[in-house]
Formats: C-alpha cells, sequence, structure tokens
C-alpha cells in the first residue's frame, strides 16, 4: 500500500507533494495529541516519511524526522503534562530511539538511491558517447578509406603503365607514393579493428593454420622492402611443426606488424631473424632485430595503445600494431611479449596454443 502510495505521489507536482506531506503530519499530530499519551500514535510519522523518500533530498527527511521527534516528545507536555508518568515516558523515548533508528536506515536508503542515480546517468552518458564514437567510426571508414582506396588504385595504374609509359625515376617517386599511401590504409585499418576489438571483442573464424607456410609466405612480401633497406631476412624452422587452430589473416597479421616493425627500427646493413619452434603444448615465434633495443620500462609500455618508446619519435608509426598485435594473440589465447637481445637488438615473442590436427 505504502508503495502504491509513494506512485502516486511521484506522479503528482511537487507543490501538491509537499502540500499532503503538510496535512498528513498535521492529520497524525491532532490524532496523537488528541488521544491520551498512553497511546502513542507517533508511530505513523513513519508513513509520510517513507513514501516521500523518492523525491526528498535527505537534508528535508532530516527535518521531517527531526519533526515528528519534536512531535512525539512535545505530547508529553501537551495538552496534559505527563512527565510524571513512567511508563508513558519510557515509552515515548522509545518511539523517539525508533525514529533515530529509522531515521538512520532511511538517509542510508536515500544515499544508495543518490549513488544509483549517478551511476544511471554515467552509463547513459557512456552509452551516448559509445554511440558517438560507433558514428564517427562510421564516417571515418567512408570518408578516409574510400578515396584512399581510390587514390591507390589510380597509383597502381600509373605503375602499371596502363595510363602511359613512365621513366624509372617517375615510377620511383610513385612507388614510394603507393607505400606512403598503403600505410596510411593500414592506419585506418588499425584504428578500426582496435575499435571493434575494443567494443565488441575479437571475433575470430578459427581454421587449421601451418605457420611454417604463412610465416613463408610473409617474408616473400617484405623481401623487397628488406632489400631496399638492405637488411637480411633470416628464417629457421629445425622442423616440421603441428598446426594451430586460428585465424590465418590475423595470425599474419600480427607477424607481419612485428616484421614491419623490426624493418622500422633495424639499421641499413642489418639482420632481422625470425624463428618457428615447438614447445610443450605451444608454438614459439620470434622476430628478433640488431637494432637499438628498447629500455626496460618500454618492454612491457610497448604494447599499449599509442605508446611510443622515446628514442622513436623520428621513426613513422602510431603505436597501435603492438596494441592490436597483442588483442590478437589474446584472443588466440596465447601470448605475446618483448625482451632486449644480448648484445645490441630487440626480439618480439609470441606463442600459440597447439590445438591437434582437426577443427
Amino acid at each position: 500500500m505504502a508503495i502504491n502510495l509513494e506512485i502516486v505521489l511521484y506522479k503528482l507536482n511537487p507543490r501538491t507533494r509537499w502540500l499532503i506531506i503538510v496535512l498528513a503530519f498535521l492529520l497524525i499530530a491532532a490524532l496523537d495529541f488528541s488521544t491520551p499519551p498512553e497511546y502513542i500514535l507517533a508511530y505513523l510519522y513513519t508513513v509520510p516519511i517513507l513514501v516521500s523518500l523518492s523525491f526528498l533530498k535527505s537534508c528535508i527527511a532530516k527535518r521531517l524526522i527531526m519533526l515528528a521527534i519534536f512531535f512525539t516528545l512535545l505530547n508529553l507536555l501537551f495538552p496534559h503534562n505527563v512527565l510524571q508518568i513512567p511508563s508513558v515516558v519510557i515509552n515515548r523515548l522509545v518511539a523517539v530511539f525508533s525514529f533515530l533508528v529509522s531515521a538512520f536506515f532511511m538517509l542510508q536508503y536515500i544515499h544508495h538511491q543518490e549513488q544509483v542515480n549517478e551511476q544511471e546517468t554515467l552509463l547513459a552518458t557512456e552509452r551516448n558517447l559509445a554511440q558517438l564514437r560507433e558514428d564517427f567510426m562510421a564516417t571515418l571508414t567512408h570518408d578516409l578509406k574510400t578515396p584512399m582506396l581510390g587514390e591507390q588504385k589510380t597509383l597502381q595504374h600509373l605503375l602499371d603503365g596502363t595510363l602511359g609509359d613512365m621513366n624509372a625515376e617517375q615510377k620511383n617517386m610513385l612507388a614510394a607514393l603507393n607505400r606512403n599511401k598503403q600505410r596510411q590504409l593500414d592506419l585506418v585499418n588499425n584504428l578500426l579493428s582496435i575499435y571493434r576489438h575494443d567494443h565488441l571483442g575479437v571475433k575470430l573464424q578459427m581454421s587449421l593454420v601451418d605457420l611454417d607456410e604463412l610465416i613463408a609466405d610473409i617474408l616473400t612480401e617484405v623481401q623487397a622492402l628488406a632489400n631496399e633497406r638492405r637488411i637480411a631476412l633470416e628464417y629457421t624452422c629445425r622442423r616440421t611443426p603441428p598446426k594451430v587452430k586460428g585465424e590465418a589473416l590475423q595470425i599474419k597479421r600480427v607477424i607481419a606488424n612485428l616484421l614491419h616493425n623490426a624493418l622500422n627500427y633495424t639499421p641499413s646493413g642489418g639482420f632481422i631473424r625470425v624463428n618457428l619452434s615447438e614447445q610443450t603444448h605451444q608454438l614459439l615465434i620470434e622476430v628478433a632485430d640488431n637494432g637499438p633495443g628498447l629500455a626496460e620500462e618500454d618492454l612491457e609500455n610497448v604494447f599499449h595503445r599509442f605508446y611510443r618508446a622515446e628514442g622513436t619519435r623520428d621513426i613513422v608509426g602510431t603505436g597501435l600494431g603492438l596494441y592490436l598485435s597483442r588483442q590478437l594473440i589474446q584472443a588466440h589465447r596465447g601470448r605475446i611479449w618483448a625482451e632486449n637481445v644480448p648484445g645490441d637488438g630487440c626480439k618480439f615473442s609470441f606463442t600459440l596454443p597447439i590445438q591437434g590436427d582437426t577443427v
């Protein structure tokens, strides 16, 4: 009944609510003062207090409780002085004590409701921000990726000679432009992937993956870039390892990220070593270079979003590739880490669990 009354009151305007509360207090006070003091009707004050908790602030609730206590004790003096009757005094004091106990729990309830309201407001704000981010990413996809693909296609036609012959210097310049355009596309794709993974989780299309074959394909793709920078690529796989269960495209993306990262930090004339080996219930992939290495505090932080190690600010990069790689490896139930190689260089390693011979 109290809950129904509270709902009815909540639908009324604030002035009407206050009028009902005042009238209720006056009615209860009239009943309490008009009956013999031995009959304590002051407990009825809790009814208007309880039903008003949903729309009253804690400071106002305190005043209502103090008003109820005041009326309860006033009845000891008015309309008849009954202070000489111990049983009546004790009963009134018990009523006051019950008000104080009720006040404590009422105020706790109000505080809890205020926290709940703040959390609901915060969640609503976060939902709105999430929707804004989603709209922004959709716009980013259309406004950046689509024209970039068109520009890259045009550059490819020029390089192929479809639009006319060009000399070697012009082709080299267009090839450089094409590589820059590909880096921009990779950045957009990384941003989109990270956004999807952060908000929707990593969703994999699982199948059996031959890592030996996958690594060989990637090395073939980056060989031209390595030759251009005069960096030697070395690959070691002592015996044919078992297949792993995962998504080949995403695993390839991780290995490509590590290789491009190594190419960016390896000096001209240096080397990059890729090693694939089998361990207990998992495969280990290592990509080591003889670049400048990393400071100790950077070894873990390099996997954080947008993190760039000190001393590498002049090297092209966004700090997203390693963050994305960690997302993908963890989704495959693997582990990825970085360590410095004794002497010079850095080594990035990750593991993937061996899943068996069938999907």
